[in-house]
């Protein structure tokens, strides 16, 4: 009788904590479903957004290139392409090394992009290093905005070892530039032991959340609030983006862009598939040089570190999928 007496408030005090959790639990995702519906109230659900107009008239691409993504692919193909070789297709790459200011001010980096698109020929291509930001409603030229995404770690140990080997391209004005402000800032070790050793460059919350800030802009809560920088992002995926494509399916990103926007990249999947074809040249030669693979231990520490970027990873993954079967790849 004793023992059940005693087990009779115990019972009772594991019965209130799992409704204070439940509770709690509730209340969490109550908080970020209204988080995401003040953006879009649908995008969870449908991951690709067909609502964006169809691209038949002169228009101008901007390529929101996340570095070490594969991008300079993109701008090489687009370079061989005949109508830029005929005149007919403006393309552009000076936007590559873009002033500090931006990173602090949208409206300055809305005034400075506007500016300097202003210059573009329709149709054109623009190639930019810069985080997204919309500016459609300040130019008055036609925009389309795509862009492509990496593994998250795979592309933060190639990003890792460029800056400190390159590729085998040659070295341009504007990346002598670069280099020259990393001099003596960069350390001769493997990604490993940056790690290891807790270097910012490695480790900081930057480095585990450049590419949800990439796509969220310029706004302070992108760089400082990842939950919801991770909604932002997504919500510019699905309302500006016409296409985001994958690093890993590089060719049906390709061939994607070329359908959906074919006054831009008429022919990109054949020039694609040649430079492809080419062991020695082509793509090959802007591969990371000298990466030393990261250990299994580091693979999963840094792997959870980043979690947040492979929730959005994962949605554009699902996203460019959708966008595959409806497009009949």
């Amino acid at each position: 009788m004793s023992n059940a007496r005693s087990i009779g408030p115990v019972l009772l005090l594991m019965t209130v904590i799992l409704v204070i959790y439940k509770s709690i639990q509730i209340g969490s995702n109550f908080d970020r479903e209204r988080l995401e519906s003040s953006f879009h109230p649908h995008y969870r659900r449908y991951p690709y957004n067909n609502h964006l107009p169809t691209a038949t008239s002169g228009y101008v691409v901007i390529f929101f290139a996340l570095p070490k993504c594969g991008s300079r692919t993109l701008l090489m193909v687009v370079r061989k392409s005949e109508d830029h070789r005929s005149g007919l297709l403006t393309v552009d790459s000076n936007l590559t090394l873009l002033p500090g200011e931006m990173m602090a001010d949208e409206g300055y980096a809305v005034t400075f992009l506007t500016e300097h698109l202003s210059y573009i020929q329709e149709p054109g291509f623009v190639y930019t290093h810069s985080r997204f930001v919309d500016i459609g409603s300040s130019s008055a030229k036609p925009l389309r905005y795509i862009s492509v995404l990496r593994d998250p770690l795979d592309r933060l140990v190639s990003l890792y070892y460029y800056r400190r080997n390159r590729d085998g391209t040659g070295m341009t004005e504007k990346e002598r530039i670069w280099r020259k402000g990393l001099s003596g800032i960069i350390t001769n070790e493997t990604f490993d032991e940056c790690i290891r050793r807790d270097r910012s460059e490695c480790t900081s919350d930057y480095a585990y959340m450049s590419t949800i800030s990439h796509f969220c802009g310029y706004d302070p809560r992108c760089n400082s609030n990842a939950t919801w920088a991770i909604e932002r992002a997504k919500y510019n995926v699905v309302n500006y983006f016409d296409v985001v494509g994958l690093m890993e399916d590089y060719a049906s990103f390709v061939t994607v862009i070329e359908m959906t926007l074919p006054l831009a990249f008429r022919g990109a999947r054949v020039i694609y598939e040649d430079f492809q074809s080419k062991p020695s040249g082509g793509v090959a030669r802007m591969k990371t040089q000298r990466k030393v693979p990261p250990s299994n231990e580091i693979r999963r520490v840094v792997a959870e570190k980043l979690h947040h970027d492979y929730e959005f990873y994962n949605f554009v993954k699902e996203r460019f999928e959708e966008q595959k079967r409806t497009l009949g790849i």
